[in-house]
Order: C-alpha cells, then structure tokens, then sequence
C-alpha cells in the first residue's frame, strides 16, 4: 500500500491473510458434517474466527488510505488505486474463468470463450473471492468524501457507533426473538441507514485504531482482549446451538456483519499494535515481516488456486479430525501462496498484478 514499512500493519496483514486463506478452508466440509458433531463445532469455530480476516484487511487499507498525515490528490488516488484495483478485479476474473473451464473440462472453442470469459466479465460476480477488489475500489473513490472529516476524533466515534448499531448489532440481534422485536425490525425496514452498513465502517475503524493508537492503554487494551475472546466464544457457541436449532449450518455469526466479529477483529488488530515496538527494534524481524506481508495481496489472490491443487492431490479437511486437518491444510496453502506470489513479484511484468 505504501513504500513506508508500518511493521504492526505488516504483521496484521499476515495474519489477516492466514484468516481469509482459513474461511475458505473451513468452509471445505461444513456443509456435510452432522451439526450435532464435534467435528461440526470445531470446523464451525475455525469459521468464525476466520471472517475476522476480511474485516482486518479492510482496517488496514482503511489505517493507511485515511491517514491525516499523508495528502494525494484526486488524479493519484483514482488512478493509482481505484483503477488499479478494478482493472487487477477483471484480469484475475478473466484468469479464473479460464480455470473455471478446465475445472469443468469444457473444450476451447470461440463460443466457450465468449460465453464463459467474455461475457462472464460483465454479466457476473466472478471467482468467489475476487468480490474484495471492487469493494475496495470504491472505498478508495470516497477517501477523498471522508478524509478530512474523520481527521476529527469525535467525528470517527460518530460514525464508528452508527455503523456498529445499525450494521452489527441490530441486525445480529434480530436473529433471535426479543420483545418488541417486530417493532424494531419494521422501524429499521422503513428507515434506510445505508450509508453506515457495509465495509466502510471498518474502513473507518482501521483508521480510528491507527491514528488514535497512542490513547490505548493497557487497561484499556486488556478489556478489548477479553471482549474479543468472549464474542469469539459467543460466536462459536450461538453459531452451534443455531445449527442445531435448524439442523444445518447456520451463517449468523459467520460474517464479518456480526457483532462479535466486530470486537474479535479489533481485539486481533489491537494486538498487533501492542507488539509494533519489540518488531520496529529487531530489524531482522522487521525485515522478515516486511518481505512476508508484501507477498500478502498476492496471496489473497491465487490461494484458490492453491486449494484446488491440494485437493486434486488428495489433501482436504476430510481426512483427518478438523482440529489438525483445519490448520494443517491452511499453512500448507499459505506456504504454496506465497511462494508463487514471491516468484511473481520478482517477475517485471508479473509484479503488477499481485502487488
């Protein structure tokens, strides 16, 4: 995101990359394991500490493109990483469509090309991880909307506790029956608070953490810690009594859009930063963190490709209890991941496209 090394950003980005390669790892089973299983309520734990990653990542573009301290202009800023972004968003779409066709076996005639590239790049989503890049594409376009006003502390706050209220509590809370719960749910189907759901709240919270991050204290940090730990706990126990309520997995707290995944990941992104001084002080730990987290984008964008290649040679989360398959299976596509994505980036013409 910048030349500037922020080494705590370095090691987030690590570990929000691992998270995300961890979603789709977990996800691998889930469907067919019986929900009254321990394997079940192991796989759906991993789940859901895992979708704190995506949240992570979009806090740490959020840190580093609202920064007060540093001005682009409208010309840079939308060339240089809204474009960017959706121009990276319809290679790699074109790039697994292609592997979408071999995966299916179809043969490469005008016709397949047409209709399963070409006109795939308009008419559809895309690979289904590739829906990061437009995201953020478009946050990038309202840094210039936003920057100066959340330069205010009290502005961040604002806005932080609207998107919290009406994008995480509220609608985690109307999962469950409550009194009143019909009311509260009419009021909010009939007053459209839009404009504070979605990732732009994390945008803005990465931000909030980074700029602010002097203020932390330790007391105050520890109370995130156990907030963080608890909701997680809360989220996997929820998560199995719902499965079990309905008999199949249930999706309510695995999302970034549940209010435990909020203080999960800023629990996470905290602890990041209470360790920035012992990383900035070794400069070999620095060094190491710097050269792993560059390889992160690129991670992000070919560890489907590194799943399937697992599987293909047998090594899925079926063989073993989850417990060990889960991780085991999540570094070895780490370890591929990053290994291609370092052999790109020493390649001139490659480099762009996971950088």
């Amino acid at each position: 995101m910048q030349k500037e090394r922020i080494a705590y950003l370095d090691l987030v980005r690590i570990i929000a990359g691992i998270l995300v390669i961890m979603v789709h790892i977990s996800a691998q089973q889930i469907e067919n394991l019986a929900v009254d299983s321990m394997a079940f309520a192991i796989t759906n734990a991993f789940n859901c500490l895992s979708f704190s990653g995506v949240a992570l990542f979009v806090m740490i573009s959020g840190a580093l493109a609202l920064r007060p301290d540093q001005e682009k202009d409208l010309k840079t800023l939308l060339l240089h990483r809204t474009l960017h972004f959706f121009v990276l968003y319809y290679i790699w779409k074109a790039f697994y469509q292609v592997i979408t066709m071999l995966e299916k076996g179809d043969s490469f005639t005008l016709a397949n090309i047409k209709n399963d590239v070409v006109l795939t790049l308009i008419q559809q989503r895309g690979y289904y991880h590739l829906w990061f890049l437009p995201m953020l594409a478009i946050l990038y376009m309202i840094v210039p909307l936003m920057k100066k006003g959340l330069a205010e502390k009290k502005l961040c706050q604002y806005f932080l506790t609207v998107f919290f209220v009406v994008a995480l509590f509220v609608p985690t809370l109307l999962h469950y029956d409550f009194k009143f719960k019909y009311l509260v749910k009419d009021f909010f189907a009939y007053n459209d608070f839009y404009l504070f759901r979605g990732y732009l709240g994390y945008f803005v919270l990465g931000h909030y953490l980074h700029n602010w991050r002097g203020e932390m204290t330790s007391k105050k940090r520890m109370l995130l810690y156990a907030a963080g730990g608890f909701c997680f706990v809360l989220a996997c126990v929820l998560g199995t009594l719902d499965a079990h309520a309905t008999g199949q997995p249930s999706q309510h707290m695995n999302t970034p859009f549940a209010a435990t995944t909020f203080f999960t990941a800023t629990a996470l992104f905290v602890a990041g930063q209470s360790v920035d001084g012992k990383i900035a002080a070794s400069v070999k730990a620095g060094k190491i963190l710097g050269s792993l987290a560059s390889t992160v984008f690129g991670v992000y964008l070919l560890h489907p490709l590194a799943i399937l290649f697992w599987e293909n040679v047998g090594l899925k989360t079926s063989l073993c209890t989850p417990i060990l398959s889960i991780p085991l299976l999540t570094i070895c596509t780490a370890a591929l991941s990053v290994s291609v994505s370092a052999l790109l980036l020493k390649v001139p013409v490659l480099r762009k496209l996971v950088k």
